[in-house]
């Protein structure tokens, strides 16, 4: 039995995540099937003459090309070697897919074209909530201001040092009056923006569509397993109290494998601050109510406990969340950067205490550093992480295969030749470049310095033509899948 982990990633990462598993599908086979080669997505894209930069508004072209075995998932590979999926957030959502037998392109076109309304539709109950207390507002702001007045001004007795800080005091009780009224405001703010209930929403259309079910137990009838993961967010397992239970829940194992899978997904993918916690009624636990948020707070693969609780031969792991490693440029460059320094940290202190024996049996999957950094709710780069993680697959296969064989071997998998997958890597290198993905490559060719250098060379007029700055990959269109690059359009 084999088993792949999706993690978390938002909207970008999700689809990141989706372009592994593209790959992992195109170049993973059976040793009797070792040389059976099938066309990606992607091959279909290039076949229709569809560029990167245009593929939301024309799948429906892309998807013309498909044959009918293709368009049903009776062509995929992934879902017949692979019986146990997990998921953690957006990586959910791929796992059930996946487990529940959605053609794999379907998914890229649910991925594409994935309604965001769904997910950011207003908690208007948390808002409603919220005003209720806005009566007690005055009440508790006058408060603040009496027992302020009553406390009296700042007191700070001066020195020959302190005789340039002489408005110190006041600076000081002006930032705490101020912080304390803040307080009184604080009991009409909602958890979050957004309700997340769209999703649960979502997920069952989804299975509507594809036959795609929402029991957990009916998934165990197939021979199949589905685990979602969730995280406890009032309560905290502590160092110093060790016999307190995790936080962390695992829908799909006993006894939480009761609750519909579309709930799972909800819950899974609850961002605090931005999504409202899902209430759960732990009966496990006596009954307390819980608070369940995004998996990725408690964990970043989440596959260990699996393998204890299952004879898994081999596991892949696909992590969207890699840290950056270039140049930041704003607030919101440092912000992303932050969340993932410290998804990827944990994940690197798990990896150091892992078992041997889960390590040997692991094959995982993830971008290079400074390859692929863009914010994670950006929908016009869904299409982008999509492809990122599908040559990032290639690329990884050739650059390991003797690593992957070894370890897919012990789940009665193998690579297709590797003569092959270095095809695909170099028809998907073409469309990488000119699908502007490289963004320090495209800040340093197309920098403000080099265009104002070859002005002045221009206008000193040495003799010589000023050498022109390569062209900025963003500008030129993206070259079809297996079509060579016009040398004269770089």
């Amino acid at each position: 039995m084999n088993a792949i982990c999706f993690g978390g990633g938002g909207l970008v990462g999700t689809a990141k995540a989706l372009g592994h598993l593209i790959g992992l599908d195109q170049v993973v086979r059976t040793p009797e099937d070792r040389h059976e080669l099938t066309r990606s997505f992607f091959d279909y894209m290039a076949e229709a003459g569809v560029q990167l930069r245009e593929l939301e508004g024309r799948l429906d072209e892309v998807f013309d090309r498909m044959p009918a075995d293709v368009r049903n998932g009776r062509a995929d590979h992934a879902p017949r070697y692979f019986k146990v999926a997990t998921g953690i957030s957006g990586g959910s959502l791929l796992a059930s897919g996946l487990i529940s037998g959605i053609p794999l392109v379907e998914l890229v076109r649910e991925t594409l074209t994935f309604p965001v309304y769904y997910y950011f539709r207003p908690d208007w109950k948390e808002y409603l909530r919220g005003l209720k207390h806005l009566p007690l507002v005055p009440l508790r702001a006058l408060k603040i201001l009496a027992e302020d007045v009553r406390r009296g001004p700042e007191r700070s007795p001066l020195t020959t040092r302190d005789r340039g800080r002489k408005f110190l005091p006041y600076l000081r009780r002006a930032s705490r009056l101020s912080f304390e009224l803040l307080t009184a405001w604080q009991d009409i703010l909602p958890r979050a923006l957004f309700s997340g209930e769209g999703l649960s929403d979502y997920v069952e259309e989804l299975a509507a569509r594809h036959g795609m079910t929402n029991s957990f137990e009916e998934i165990n009838k197939s021979g199949k397993h589905l685990f979602v993961i969730s995280e406890r967010f009032n309560t905290v397992a502590t160092l110093s109290a060790p016999h307190e239970p995790d936080s962390t829940i695992y829908f799909g194992l006993p006894p939480y494998d009761k609750v519909p899978v579309s709930h799972a997904i909800r819950a899974s993918c609850s961002i605090p601050g931005l999504t409202t916690p899902y209430q759960f009624t732990d009966h496990a636990r006596g009954g307390r109510v819980f608070d369940l948020v995004d998996g990725a707070i408690g964990k970043t693969i989440g596959r260990r406990l699996i393998m204890e609780q299952m004879k898994v031969q081999c596991v892949v792991t696909i992590n969207p969340i890699v840290p950056y490693n270039g140049p930041l440029n704003n607030i919101l460059d440092h912000t992303e950067q932050l969340y993932r320094k410290l998804i990827y940290s944990r994940l690197k202190a798990v990896e150091s205490y892992l078992d041997p024996s889960v390590k040997e049996r692991t094959i995982h999957l993830e971008s290079r550093p400074d390859d692929f950094f863009y914010n994670m709710f950006r929908l016009d780069k869904m299409k982008d992480g999509l492809f990122e993680g599908y040559y990032q697959t290639l690329k990884y296969a050739a650059e390991n295969y003797v690593l992957m064989n070894e370890r897919l071997k012990k789940g009665g998998m193998i690579l297709i030749p590797r003569t092959e997958i270095f095809r695909l890597v170099t028809k998907s290198t073409v469309v990488r470049e000119r699908a502007y993905i490289l963004k320090s490559a495209r800040l340093e060719h197309g920098s403000l310095r080099r265009r104002l250098g070859g002005l002045m060379a221009s206008a000193i007029g040495s003799g010589e033509e000023a050498p022109r700055p390569p062209a900025d990959p963003a500008g030129a269109p993206d070259a079809p899948l297996g079509q060579p690059v016009d040398e004269g359009q770089r």
